[in-house]
C-alpha cells in the first residue's frame, strides 16, 4: 500500500475526511465553544501564514523530503485536540521546514547526519497522538519533521530474544 497524505488538521487521512454534513454536525455539538463556526467547516492551510523554509535537502535526499505547505502544516502539531483546534485557528507560528519521510534506515541516517551538518533540529514524528506536544519543536532554529510512518513494515523477528525490529 502506498502513502496516502495525512489529514493536516486532524486524525486520519485526507481522502477519509468527513463531508461537510458530518463535519458540520461534529463542530456544532463538540467545538462551537473552541472554533469559530462560520460554515467554512475545513479550511486550507493557511499559506501565507507559514514562515518560508530555511532549509533546502541536498539532491542526493530530495525525493525523502516535502517542503510544501501542506506537508508542513500537516506536521506542525500532533493530533491532539489542542492541537486540532490550533491548526483550525491557523495557528501555525512555527512549523517545520521540511518533512523527511524516510524509506529504510539508511534513508533516516542520511537524512539525521544532514540536519546534524545543517544545524537543524530533527523531530521524529509517529502516529502523532502527541497528547503532551512532543512533536512540537519549541526551539527557534531550523528543523526538520522526521515521518517515520514509512516504516511500518516489519523487517526481522528475533523469536528467542523476543525482539521486533521495523
Amino acid at each position: 500500500m502506498g502513502y496516502r497524505e495525512r489529514s493536516w488538521w486532524g486524525w486520519g487521512r485526507a481522502d477519509e475526511a468527513l463531508d461537510d454534513a458530518a463535519c458540520r454536525r461534529l463542530a456544532e455539538r463538540a467545538l462551537r465553544p473552541w472554533l469559530p463556526i462560520d460554515g467554512t467547516v475545513i479550511p486550507p492551510p493557511p499559506d501565507p501564514l507559514l514562515p518560508a523554509p530555511r532549509l533546502t535537502p541536498p539532491p542526493a535526499l530530495a525525493e525523502t523530503f516535502l517542503g510544501d505547505s501542506m506537508s508542513r502544516a500537516s506536521h506542525a502539531y500532533g493530533k491532539a485536540f489542542r492541537d486540532v483546534v490550533r491548526a483550525l485557528h491557523g495557528d501555525l507560528p512555527n512549523p517545520p521546514d521540511l518533512v523527511c519521510r524516510p524509506r529504510s534506515e539508511p534513508d533516516v541516517v542520511a537524512a539525521l547526519d544532514w540536519a546534524e551538518a545543517a544545524g537543524a533540529a530533527v523531530v521524529p514524528y509517529g502516529g502523532g497522538s502527541s497528547v503532551v506536544g512532543g512533536v512540537e519543536y519549541r526551539g527557534e532554529g531550523p528543523w526538520v519533521c522526521l515521518d517515520l510512518s514509512r516504516l511500518s513494515r516489519i523487517a526481522e523477528v528475533d523469536d528467542v530474544n523476543r525482539v521486533v525490529r521495523v
